[in-house]
């Protein structure tokens, strides 16, 4: 066949699957009535905590998170601390309170808000050791104008649970908060490459071999007939890539 007779066709698909993500994180602080002591503005902070993809952080304010004034209730909030995520995520969160037996003594209803990411605060070096202590977490007592602790939007709750009903709800000086999270993942790959300039094969029709990307590339089947391939349909490649299931790995057929 001549140059000018090759016809090349090029077609391609992509696979976007919708899953939902959760999880939850516990934040146990023992000694309640020290906690309590610190002044408004000022924070105990969990270690990090992933759910889906993300790194999330949850700051408790004993005192409330407005340091211009001392507040009658406990402050909660969630932060996404991945700063490499420029667009907003948007999640839902509840925070509640767990008695001795893990169960829910106070809650609030879930809601939904929407995330920036900031930067991880620095860690606490008090009592730090290089070579007989793992690096600590920075999970103390931390002040808004705290050097490297950068205060980002987050969501939560303002007045949680007013300090005289919180102190009904503790036993033996310690609390334990929860956050639950959820958020939706997409996940995005290529489905199926086909770029055919009616090259000759080898009469074996009806399979797929590794395309650009990694990506498979379909040969449509066909009855062998010669060496000379005969010109694609598109409703098989359509039929083909609708057959096709989510997270299932797209082995090579035939041969």
């Amino acid at each position: 066949m001549s140059a000018a007779g090759v016809v090349r066709l090029s077609r391609s698909a992509t696979s976007v699957v919708a899953k939902a993500a959760s999880g939850f994180h516990l934040l146990r602080i023992d000694g309640y009535s020290q906690a309590k002591t610190v002044l408004p503005g000022e924070k105990i902070s969990s270690t990090g905590f992933t759910v889906g993809s993300e790194s999330w952080r949850m700051d408790y304010y004993p005192n409330g998170r407005d340091a211009a004034a001392r507040s009658n209730h406990a402050s909660v909030y969630i932060q996404l601390t991945d700063d490499r995520t420029r667009r907003p995520v948007q999640a839902r969160y509840k925070f509640s309170l767990l008695d001795h037996a893990g169960n829910t003594a106070y809650e609030l209803p879930a809601e939904t808000g929407s995330f920036t990411g900031i930067p991880e605060p620095e860690v606490d070096d008090h009592y730090y050791h290089p070579f007989y202590s793992p690096r600590p977490r920075m999970r103390a007592f931390r002040s808004p104008a705290a050097a490297g602790d950068e205060e980002g939007p987050g969501c939560g709750h303002e007045q949680f649970i007013g300090r005289e009903e919180l102190e009904h709800l503790i036993r033996d000086d310690f609390l334990v908060v929860r956050c639950d999270v959820g958020l939706t993942e997409m996940t995005c790959s290529r489905l199926a490459a086909d770029e055919i300039d009616n090259w000759e094969d080898d009469d074996e029709g009806g399979e797929a071999e590794e395309g650009y990307f990694g990506a498979p590339t379909y040969y449509p089947p066909h009855p062998g007939r010669g060496r000379r391939r005969r010109q694609p349909d598109d409703t098989e490649y359509v039929k083909w890539c609708l057959a096709q299931r989510p997270g299932e790995p797209r082995i090579r057929q035939g041969r």
